[in-house]
């Protein structure tokens, strides 16, 4: 399980991030699963929660960032490019629940969504760091 975990969290962090613009930046296309905590010139602090059974909109993020899972949940990871200016989706990956406290390091994530097929909200804490390289120019 260790290992399947660790393969979906290198798919999630190199697909790349081809949307031009902040089109898809997590607070504002899923402004009802991201919300900012706080933010400055480096960093942004968003806590995410996506409902039980939810699918949340189709987003991206363009840092680096650590995240902190309060109360994770079984998800699907659902992977998207761009065709024609829209987001079509290109695989998923079902993924089981993280340990509570569990916390891992990202690079930058291309467009995706997150379904929550747990009993409970999936919550975390997404620290992106801005200094870092972005994957794609805004």
């Amino acid at each position: 399980m260790k290992h399947f975990l660790s393969l979906v969290l290198l798919i999630a962090t190199a697909t790349s991030v081809s949307a031009s613009a902040n089109d898809f930046d997590a607070v504002a296309a899923a402004p009802s699963s991201h919300r900012v905590l706080m933010e400055d010139g480096k960093i942004r602090v968003l806590r995410v929660e996506v409902a039980p059974g939810a699918t949340e909109p189709v987003h991206d993020h363009r840092w680096p960032s650590v995240m902190y899972f309060e109360q994770p949940q079984p998800i699907t990871y659902i992977e998207y490019k761009l065709v024609n200016g829209r987001p079509v989706e290109t695989q998923r990956f079902d993924a089981p629940a993280f340990k509570p406290a569990q916390t891992v390091r990202g690079e930058p994530e291309g467009l995706h969504a997150v379904m929550n097929r747990g009993t409970a909200p999936f919550v975390a804490v997404r620290i992106e760091f801005k200094d870092g390289n972005p994957s794609h120019t805004r």
